[in-house]
């Protein structure tokens, strides 16, 4: 049987850890990687689990692929804070570890998520399912990205789990404008490292692997003038949003702002980066 790490990177998360940790208690080893909480955190994290790690916090991607060195299991599971893992994935991911042979055929597995926005899951607008590799081989690593980070395997080395993570992303208002500030700002910054690096475009994977496809769609979506307009047109109209009722109405407005004001930053870092250039002619 394979044993199995979970991942936690965390800090101040003391309203939603503990269920968090619950659904995750029967794992080989629960990996908390912390950057300076100040509230209950490492307290309630002591309950379940003795590996506890302090890291100052640079961004996800690189706070993530720092603690899957120091996981002791072969494979991971990694699982954000107002993240749950459902009995019925528990069941599966169980299945899994106890058949090593057929497990390891894949790198990593893709895993569905519900995300919930102020307490009602968004079945449309493109919310649900929405696949990420959260179960995978030690040796896997996510792409050096600000935001919303992936692990970018090829198809055959990729499988797919029946079963969701609950996602309590969204929990209030003012928690997710607190957000927002905060990723608009790294998705400008993001936009401002891939203008200044310009990359080559890997067309023939852009093509065949969906993955790919997705990543460097993020590296030029902010850049494009009618992203917002995009945006909200294809989650609330062509993947249905409407269906989700006025949630799915602000969900699609406030993801579709969140592309203009991500795109108002990274120009007025271009700008900042103008007036550099013009103060040394």
């Amino acid at each position: 049987m394979e044993r199995l790490t979970v991942l936690m990177p965390v800090c101040n998360e003391e309203e939603v850890i503990e269920d968090a940790l619950k659904s995750v208690s029967w794992a080989s080893e629960i990996l908390v990687v912390d950057s300076g909480s100040t509230d209950k955190t490492i307290e309630i994290c002591k309950k379940y689990t003795d590996k506890i790690l302090y890291r100052p916090y640079t961004y996800y991607a690189d706070q993530v692929n720092w603690g899957i060195n120091k996981a002791s299991s072969r494979w991971i599971l990694l699982l954000d804070a107002d993240e749950r893992v459902t009995p019925e994935l528990e069941k599966e991911i169980k299945y899994l570890l106890q058949r090593p042979k057929s497990m390891n055929q894949y790198k990593g597995y893709q895993v569905a998520r519900r995300h919930y926005f102020l307490g009602k899951w968004l079945r449309y607008g493109g919310r649900y399912p929405l696949y990420n590799i959260r179960l995978f081989q030690k040796s896997c690593r996510f792409e050096d990205r600000l935001v919303h980070p992936h692990i970018i395997l090829e198809k055959k080395q990729t499988g797919w789990l029946k079963n969701d993570i609950i996602h309590l992303s969204d929990r209030s208002l003012e928690q997710y404008f607190e957000k927002f500030n905060k990723y608009t700002t790294y998705e400008a910054l993001e936009a401002y490292k891939n203008f200044q690096h310009k990359q080559k475009i890997p067309w023939k994977e852009f093509f065949t692997n969906f993955l790919v496809f997705k990543s460097v769609i993020k590296k030029f979506w902010i850049r494009l003038p009618v992203a917002p307009i995009l945006r909200f047109f294809y989650m609330y109209f062509l993947r249905l949003g409407f269906l989700d009722g006025y949630k799915g109405f602000m969900v699609a407005k406030l993801y579709a702002w969140a592309d203009y004001v991500s795109r108002m930053k990274f120009k007025e870092l271009l700008k900042k980066k103008n007036a550099r250039y013009k103060s040394k002619i």
